[in-house]
């Protein structure tokens, strides 16, 4: 396929604001696709070569993008920067350098989906001294045989923000309109495969050659993690209980700890690890690797579980951000598993020696989990659990004062009937933690500070999830709460993340996620929630979260009337 028929299909979305009509265009180019090019257009239609598990990073920033334009241009580097400054987008400004080019190939080739796709895959593979040169190359490259509209989307793409408007919603709708009937079940089951599988193109072929009976077919595959089951909120223990019961047999309760959900795949000595958010973190925790190897019997299984940190000399639980920087360490990493140790609290078994669990009972998960592994004090344990009446709950709340008073977030109540769901929330797993608590948020637009925090982001726009609408929804605007050092290292991961630029005020791609804290929840027609926190406050940064995993709008709504 010719990247200029991708160009086409690319310029007609981003000119309609209509969901539907956005999923036909996208549906009826992989209706013309053969099964093959799924692989190539199914995540470029997303801004990325990568399945979402793999976490890669092409490498190239804005500054060396600007380079490579200039480079395959002949356009001056700062007539390109006036542009992108002037539009926002750096795209517009490729597209702008491209149309007025000074200098031309002697032979130009005609980019194909393929050639764009292969030469942005191969810019994982550089490293090393004069990597950084090979990118711009390669960037330039491509930009050298580009028409302006191509040359625009190259660069967007090779930022990682297409900037028209496809989530992950809008694709999986796509496919079942292009390989299947377009039914309720079909995006049912589009949705299911992607959920276990994380790979789009593996969901649009299967679809395509073996139907809805094919993707209910796929399975857990050691390594590729699946996303993980999703817990509502509940206001107390009275509450869990009404909404996960749906029988009168026996509920769970289990403490809610604060540290890094994580999923462990284990294929004989091979361990490695992913967080909710899909990274791998097998090297950071090279500790958690080992305990795995040691005390799980099972030569292949599938575990979930919480990482928590702890201080060696007191046993003191670690706060969770002291925690977080393991996951971003790059480099000596036997130091920080010395400095900050872990334990592991195992919570739910999902397949077994090439066995899936998904489909049994959790009461039958947790049975084969404890049969699977040996505890080990400080290394890898159980969840704190117990099995309660749902006309007794006395148990349930001795465990959650329990979990308090240890220093833990809170309670998890979790029916034992049924099956594991990916990616769900399903009302039969709770979590329960103190009436307004911290929100967790993400943060969708910024302005630049004034004053002594000159050139910092210091006033951050938060946005929960409307989980009805699949839309994110502003709650207010932080600007306490950090140190001068947050607040730089705050600046550092969002301005990689800038689509528009208007004097001081930024809008982002929502990917930073905050806890913050609030002294109440407001009605205000400001934001487009209808709601805004008073005098929101920064707690942390949640590194293991993403903008899928945010508070919902239905919770905003909540806290504000337990007020």
């Amino acid at each position: 396929m010719q990247y200029a028929d991708l160009v086409e299909s690319y310029c007609r979305i981003e000119a309609t604001a209509s969901t539907d009509e956005k999923t036909a265009i996208v549906a009826a180019t992989l209706e013309d696709a053969t099964t093959g090019e799924f692989e190539l257009l199914l995540p470029l239609f997303r801004g990325e070569v990568t399945p979402a598990y793999e976490q890669a990073e092409l490498g190239i920033s804005s500054s060396l993008t600007l380079e490579a334009i200039g480079k395959a241009t002949g356009v001056p580097e700062a007539e390109i920067e006036t542009t992108w400054r002037e539009t926002g987008d750096l795209g517009t400004a490729a597209a702008e350098a491209v149309a007025n080019q000074t200098q031309q190939t002697l032979v130009s080739t005609e980019l194909t989906v393929e050639s764009v796709f292969e030469t942005l895959r191969e810019l994982l593979e550089y490293a090393g001294e004069g990597s950084q040169q090979d990118r711009i190359d390669a960037v330039a490259s491509l930009l050298s045989n580009a028409d302006p509209e191509e040359a625009r989307y190259v660069v967007r793409t090779v930022l990682g923000h297409l900037r028209i408007g496809i989530g992950e919603g809008t694709i999986r709708d796509a496919i079942a309109q292009a390989s299947l009937d377009g039914s309720d079940e079909a995006i049912e089951s589009v949705e299911y495969a992607y959920q276990l599988t994380n790979d789009y193109p593996l969901v649009a072929r299967t679809a395509r050659e073996a139907g809805v009976d094919g993707l209910r077919d796929l399975e857990i595959e050691l390594f590729r993690p699946l996303q993980v089951m999703l817990a509502d909120s509940a206001a107390d223990v009275e509450d869990g209980i009404e909404t996960v019961a749906s029988s009168d047999g026996p509920l769970l309760a289990e403490y809610k700890y604060d540290g890094v959900r994580i999923q462990l795949h284990k294929d004989g000595e091979e361990v490695r690890a992913f967080t909710r958010r899909l990274e791998e973190v097998t090297a950071q925790f090279p500790d958690i690797v080992e305990n795995v190897r040691t005390h799980v019997a099972a030569d292949s299984c599938v575990l979930e579980g919480e990482v928590v940190g702890y201080d060696p000399d007191s046993g003191d639980l670690t706060p969770f951000q002291e925690l977080s920087t393991r996951i971003k360490r790059k480099h000596d990493i036997e130091a920080a598993a010395e400095e900050t140790p872990v334990i592991v609290y195992l919570f739910d078994l999902l397949s077994i020696e090439g066995e899936s669990l998904l489909e049994r009972s959790l009461d039958e998960r947790l049975e084969r989990l404890d049969a699977c592994f040996d505890p080990e004090t400080w290394e890898i344990e159980p969840a704190q659990r117990v099995r309660f009446d749902p006309a007794d709950p006395d148990p349930a709340r001795e465990l959650y004062a329990d979990a308090l008073a240890a220093g833990h977030e809170g309670l998890m109540v979790k029916n034992l009937e049924v099956p594991y769901q990916p990616g769900r929330r399903v009302g039969y797993m709770l979590k329960i933690k103190p009436t307004m608590d911290p929100l967790d948020v993400v943060v969708t637009r910024a302005k630049y500070s004034e004053g002594r925090r000159k050139g910092q982001l210091g006033r951050l726009y938060l946005a929960c999830r409307d989980a009805e609408a699949d839309e994110l929804r502003e709650v207010g605007r932080l600007a306490t709460g950090y140190t001068d050092e947050q607040l730089a290292a705050l600046t550092d991961d969002l301005e990689p993340l800038i689509t528009e630029t208007d004097g001081r005020a930024v809008t982002l791609r929502p990917e930073v996620v905050l806890e913050v804290e609030y002294e109440e929840i407001q009605s205000s027609p400001t934001y487009d929630s209808g709601y805004a926190l008073r005098f929101p406050r920064f707690v942390r940064r949640r590194e293991d979260l993403s903008a899928a995993d945010v508070d919902t709008l239905e919770r905003v709504e909540t806290l504000f009337e337990q007020q």
